[in-house]
């Protein structure tokens, strides 16, 4: 049976191509359509602006501002120029969340829904699929919800980071897992490198991922987990960051010892 796919995007350069490049090749995906939305990043407002400073400080949110750039990346893949070489018809809508959204999806009908660089999508868009949509997350869930991929585990001492995919729902990233993996953290003597290297890590094995899912939806979907997460986690206050980078060293330390 075909399953017909939509995937949504709001940067559309990058894991959106890679993604959609790897998808038009498993005989069980259609592709339906190609949502690209206008607006990358909808707005914080003031509010929870100066509520986030309030709990992770002002030095918290400078240093936040200057290890954002850690987590970019080089891919160059356009999600429009792979959807034109295989006739996937390209819907541009103003924004995630809106009506021409919600006509896109009515009028091409997925079974499915991929969401890949989007920010918050509201029910009244990933519920108009019969199956709903799905979501990558950059890190281990339940475990860590919200997170910049790499530095919490590392601030918990651990070796490992991961990715997964789940459910959306009416949360943030609390949706019931559906493909979940393990990825060895790449210590680097810099902490910046050490976050860029596994992070291309996790991105090499992100098309892989979405096919293998895919490719087998059907028991993916009836094997998934609800989670219940603990903790949100957000940008490091300026003392977690100093213990993320103490166990930086001595984790990278004892990584050259185990090898």
């Amino acid at each position: 049976m075909t399953l017909r796919v939509a995937l949504m995007t709001s940067g559309p350069i990058g894991g959106a191509g890679v993604v959609l490049e790897r998808l038009t090749r498993v005989p069980q995906v259609e592709i339906a359509c190609l949502i690209v939305s206008e607006t990358i990043v909808a707005k914080r407002s003031r509010k929870k602006m100066l509520q986030k400073i309030w709990k992770i400080g002002l030095l918290g949110a400078l240093n936040g501002i200057r290890i954002r750039k850690w987590f970019g990346h080089d891919m160059t893949t356009d999600a429009r120029e792979v959807a034109k070489a295989h006739g996937i018809p390209i819907v541009t809508v103003p924004r995630v969340n809106g009506d021409e959204t919600a006509a896109a999806l009515r009028h091409y009908a997925p079974d499915l829904g991929i969401s890949t660089g989007n920010g918050y999508i509201a029910s009244r868009i990933f519920t108009i699929p019969a199956q709903g949509f799905v979501n990558f997350h950059g890190e281990l869930l339940p475990e860590y919800p919200g997170a910049q991929s790499v530095i919490w585990p590392i601030y918990f001492g651990r070796t490992q980071t991961g990715y997964t995919i789940h459910r959306i729902d009416k949360g943030i990233d609390t949706g019931a897992i559906l493909y979940k993996r393990a990825v060895d953290i790449d210590f680097q003597p810099k902490l910046a490198d050490t976050i860029r290297r596994t992070n291309d890590k996790v991105r090499e094995e992100l098309p892989e991922a979405f096919a293998a899912l895919l490719a087998d939806w059907d028991a993916y979907a009836a094997a998934a987990t609800p989670q219940k997460a603990e903790r949100h986690f957000t940008t490091p206050t300026f003392r977690e960051y100093l213990r993320i980078e103490r166990n930086h060293r001595r984790l990278r330390r004892e990584s050259q010892h185990a090898d």
